[in-house]
């Protein structure tokens, strides 16, 4: 049975959000916290409203409309006192992470469990000067959470079996695919994506390609969405910041250079200067040229899938099953 019956979710952004509606499908009690009060106050407007509407079509029980209507909405981290996990799911500055787990471990109980949905972050870059370091974890949701169905688990050296066990068997119940890493095979899955980014790169400007060009290439193989498309999704301030970080797990890190590069003048602009514009010329792509660089991104694919799984010892059918769910490919 587990033991995880209250969950906090500290974040309302893009990801904290969709954490938030899919738990609400299961019988947890949620308590979401947003720093904003007037968006507070929209969030539980909305989302009454959307319960309302569920059980006048049927789609929830009146059991589970009681269970919803019961969920705090709050501007008040006091108000996770009896939480048994809490998720953060805020930028991707360590600093703000390091200061946010700091306050919450004073006011929660000494079992709950304190997660991060970081992509590049460390926990033990997030439990400093924390006392019970044995309870943080990483639990690496993707986004949308509904159409990927993969959590990369991360655990730190100071990560106790038993917080790693309860966060396996919580994952099992909201039924997710889950890959348990150490923090030296940490964020395994964006990581292999990377490599491709990179090679991408050097290919596209090596045939004088555009970012669309290479994008309508690459998804011949890797469905889910382009690999600059993606960087342009998630931003480029947090992109930089992630590459940033993986470059720190590799010995490497030269050829983490060019795709830094290309993101260090377009980081702090949000509104402009995508990879993939709209106005783009696709133009002809040879065949040759299509082909090649199909069998580089293939030969790419595979080589990583090879490395990974013997150098950081990750199950391959993990390893392959997480990467279908992420981004498509089928190795």
């Amino acid at each position: 049975m587990n033991e995880i019956k209250t969950i906090g979710i500290i974040g309302s952004g893009k990801m904290g959000s969709d954490l938030f509606n899919y738990l609400s499908d299961f019988k947890f009690h949620l308590i979401w916290y947003t720093r904003n009060k007037e968006h507070q106050d929209t969030l539980k407007r909305t989302f009454h409203k959307k319960i309302k509407r569920q059980l006048k079509h049927g789609i929830i029980s009146n059991e589970m409309f009681d269970l919803k209507s019961d969920y705090q909405i709050t501007d008040n981290l006091k108000d996770f006192a009896n939480c048994d996990l809490i998720v953060e799911s805020i930028i991707e500055d360590v600093d703000v992470k390091v200061e946010l787990f700091q306050k919450i471990e004073k006011l929660v109980k000494s079992s709950c469990i304190l997660a991060s949905s970081s992509s590049s972050i460390l926990p033990s870059e997030i439990s400093t000067d924390i006392k019970t370091r044995n309870r943080i974890l990483g639990i690496h949701f993707f986004y949308p959470i509904t159409f990927k169905n993969v959590v990369e688990v991360i655990s730190s050296e100071f990560t106790d079996e038993i917080t790693i066990e309860k966060t396996k068997i919580f994952l099992e119940e909201i039924k997710r695919f889950y890959i348990v890493q150490k923090e030296h095979n940490a964020f395994i899955l964006n990581r292999f994506l990377l490599q491709l980014q990179i090679r991408a790169l050097e290919l596209m400007n090596k045939h004088e390609l555009n970012f669309t060009q290479m994008d309508l290439i690459a998804k011949k193989i890797i469905t889910e969405f382009g690999l600059f498309e993606m960087i342009d999704h998630v931003g480029h301030y947090t992109m930089y910041n992630a590459i940033l970080n993986y470059s720190r797990m590799d010995l490497n890190k030269k050829k983490y250079e060019s795709i830094l590069n290309e993101l260090h003048g377009r980081k702090k602009d949000t509104g402009s200067h995508l990879f993939v514009e709209i106005e783009d010329e696709v133009g002809d792509i040879s065949p040759e040229i299509e082909r090649h660089i199909l069998k580089e991104l293939n030969i790419t694919a595979n080589q990583y899938l090879q490395i990974y799984s013997e150098k950081f010892q990750i199950n391959l059918f993990s390893l392959k099953k997480g990467l279908e769910e992420f981004c498509g490919i089928m190795l």
